[in-house]
């Protein structure tokens, strides 16, 4: 989602239940997650720490709670400095606090709903989930919320246009999801939704090989495309190289991987990201590994 959206959603829900004190510090709450976008000069040139990308570390559980523990902790001593105090119509309070982390948890479920997912359970692991719900950002929701923005801007966002943006806002959500579920239904592997939210892209696992497919809801499957997971090389000789931090930075940002051996190296790439199917991660979609480095290591 975008921040506007991120933004609203928790403030609307608050200024129709009469919460308005509380909408600056959930609104603090619901972007500062997406303060990992500046974080690519800390994992660029260092794969161990491909963590620290957008979409990792402060899209958890565990990040998106500490990174509202700071917050909280930083308006508070903001608030008791008396030149800062001033700005502060209210006393940061634990209810304060837990705003910010209504806001933030928020964030994190909403982005729980597109691709390419989120690592939830980190620390414990680096796994991305995802409902598979919007394949990123959502255009419809989007226009809604710079729609609404415009409105607030010009003074004419009343209770009404609000609740009217809260109905939109769920409907899209429940029109993308029901899209998804018979797309799922009517198809073998994962459907995996593109920016034509009637279009799906699928892509079905077996011990050798992936077969993508787009499928559209009212023509259904196209021709498949068969990539195969290993070329010149065995599943065992990729699990050998699987913990080195630039194959586990690539698999982390990847829908599908294939693996060839070619002459002294061996290759692994996103077919999908490479050839543009999805455009989102745009780095790190291919690696080369010469074989002598994985000998040595």
């Amino acid at each position: 989602m975008d921040s506007f959206t991120h933004a609203f959603a928790i403030a609307i829900p608050l200024l129709l239940a009469g919460n308005a004190i509380l909408v600056p510090f959930a609104v603090i709450g619901a972007v500062i997650p997406d303060i990992d976008a500046i974080f690519f000069f800390v994992s660029d040139d260092e794969p161990s720490r491909y963590i620290f990308t957008h979409g990792g570390i402060t899209h958890s559980i565990a990040g998106a709670a500490l990174l509202s523990l700071a917050a909280f902790i930083a308006l508070y001593l903001l608030s008791t400095i008396s030149w800062f105090g001033q700005y502060f119509p209210e006393k940061v309070t634990l209810m304060a606090g837990f705003a910010i982390l209504t806001g933030a948890m928020l964030h994190i479920l909403l982005d729980y709903l597109a691709y390419p997912g989120i690592p939830l359970l980190w620390p414990f692991s680096t796994e991305k989930f995802t409902l598979g719900i919007f394949p990123g950002p959502s255009l419809p929701i989007l226009i809604a919320s710079l729609a609404l923005l415009c409105l607030i801007l010009t003074r004419r966002a009343g209770n009404g246009v609000c609740q009217g943006y809260m109905v939109v806002f769920l409907a899209i959500i429940l029109i993308y999801a029901g899209l998804a579920v018979y797309a799922n239904a009517e198809t073998d592997g994962k459907a995996i939704p593109t920016i034509n939210p009637g279009r799906f892209i699928t892509i079905e696992e077996t011990d050798g090989s992936f077969v993508v497919r787009p499928f559209d809801i009212l023509h259904g499957s196209g021709a498949e495309i068969l990539y195969r997971k290993y070329t010149n090389i065995t599943p065992a000789e990729v699990a050998g190289i699987a913990m080195l931090p630039e194959v586990e930075r690539l698999y982390y940002h990847s829908y599908i991987v294939t693996a060839e051996r070619r002459g002294e190296s061996i290759v692994l790439r996103d077919p999908l990201r490479e050839e543009k199917v999805f455009r989102y991660p745009l780095d790190h979609s291919s690696l080369v590994i010469p074989v002598r480095d994985t000998l040595s290591g």
